[in-house]
C-alpha cells in the first residue's frame, strides 16, 4: 500500500485529506486547524482566575459563555489501517482561528475550509462537549462508523482545553479499513492572543535594542504575519498565523524562523 496522506486544517476543525491506493481516501476533521501541509507517511490548562457563570440555557442550567473568536493550538496523532496491510501512524499539529456561536448553554461552529464542516455541542457549568463526524468521505469510500467528539473544561476566563477523539470504519474501494484520531487543542480568546504578541514585541525592543531599532514601532498585519519594521536597524519581527512561530528578517534579508510563541511568551513574561 503507498502510505501517503495529505493533512489539512481549517478553523476549528484539524483534518487529513488522504490519497492512498488502498487507503481511504477521504478528509479527517478533528478539533482545529488552519492553511495545511503535505505530509508523507512512511511510518508510524488551568488559569489563575476562575470563569464566571454567566449563561443559563432552556432547562435553566447555568453554564459559561465562550462565543467568539478564538486561536487554536492542537497536536495529536492519526493511525490509519487497511485489510492486509501494517497500521501507522503520523503525528499532527495545527493552529488558527475560528468563530464558536452559542446559543443558552448550546454551542456550535463550522469550519471555513473546503468543506463546511459542523459541529455542535454543550456547556455544562464550566464542561464543554462538542461532538460531529471525523471525515469527509472521498469517491469509493464507504463508511459504517464516523464519529468525532471532543471534551474539556473552561478553568480560565480566555482560555480552554479540550481532548479530542475520534473513530472511523469502512471500505475504500472494497478493502476494509478504520482509522482513529486522538488530539488535544488549547484554545485562547483573540484579542488576548494579540495582546500578548504587542507584550513580546515590546520586550523584544527593551531588550534587544541592536537589533530592534527605534523603539516603538506601530505593529502591522499582512496575512499570515502581525509584525513591526525597524527603520534604524532595517529588520522586522513578527509572528506567524500559519504555525504561531516567531521570525526575525534582518538587512541580509533572510526570513529565520526563532521559535514557537508559546516559548518566547513565557521567555518575555507575556502570559
Amino acid at each position: 500500500m503507498k502510505k501517503s496522506f495529505s493533512l489539512y486544517m481549517m478553523a476549528c476543525l484539524l483534518f487529513v485529506s488522504a490519497g492512498v491506493d488502498s487507503a481511504p481516501s477521504m478528509k479527517i476533521y478533528g478539533i482545529g486547524g488552519g492553511n495545511g501541509r503535505q505530509v508523507d507517511i512512511l511510518k508510524p490548562n488551568n488559569g489563575e482566575t476562575q470563569p464566571e457563570i454567566t449563561v443559563k440555557g432552556s432547562n435553566g442550567a447555568a453554564c459559561i459563555n465562550i462565543a467568539g473568536r478564538w486561536n487554536f493550538s492542537e497536536n495529536g496523532t492519526f493511525t490509519c489501517q487497511a485489510e492486509g496491510e501494517q497500521p501507522f501512524t503520523d503525528p499532527i499539529s495545527d493552529t488558527g482561528t475560528f468563530d464558536i456561536l452559542q446559543n443558552g448553554c448550546n454551542i456550535s461552529y463550522t469550519g471555513p475550509g473546503p468543506d463546511p464542516i459542523k459541529r455542535t455541542g454543550q456547556i455544562n457549568g464550566n464542561m464543554v462537549t462538542l461532538s460531529g463526524v471525523l471525515v469527509v468521505p472521498g469517491t469509493g469510500v464507504t463508511l459504517s462508523e464516523n464519529s468525532f467528539t471532543a471534551t474539556g473544561a473552561v478553568n480560565a476566563p480566555d482560555e480552554f482545553t479540550l481532548s479530542g477523539t475520534g473513530q472511523i470504519r469502512g471500505t475504500d474501494s472494497g478493502v476494509p479499513f478504520s482509522c482513529t484520531l486522538n488530539s488535544i487543542g488549547k484554545f485562547t480568546r483573540d484579542s488576548v492572543l494579540r495582546n500578548r504578541i504587542e507584550c513580546l514585541l515590546n520586550w523584544a525592543e527593551n531588550n534587544y535594542p541592536d537589533l530592534f531599532s527605534p523603539a516603538g514601532a506601530t505593529s502591522q498585519f499582512q496575512p499570515p504575519y502581525t509584525y513591526r519594521h525597524y527603520s534604524q536597524t532595517n529588520a522586522y519581527a513578527g509572528v506567524s498565523a500559519d504555525n504561531n512561530h516567531v521570525y526575525y528578517l534582518g538587512p541580509d534579508g533572510v526570513l529565520v524562523d526563532v521559535g514557537d510563541l508559546a516559548g518566547w511568551l513565557t521567555r518575555a513574561s507575556c502570559q
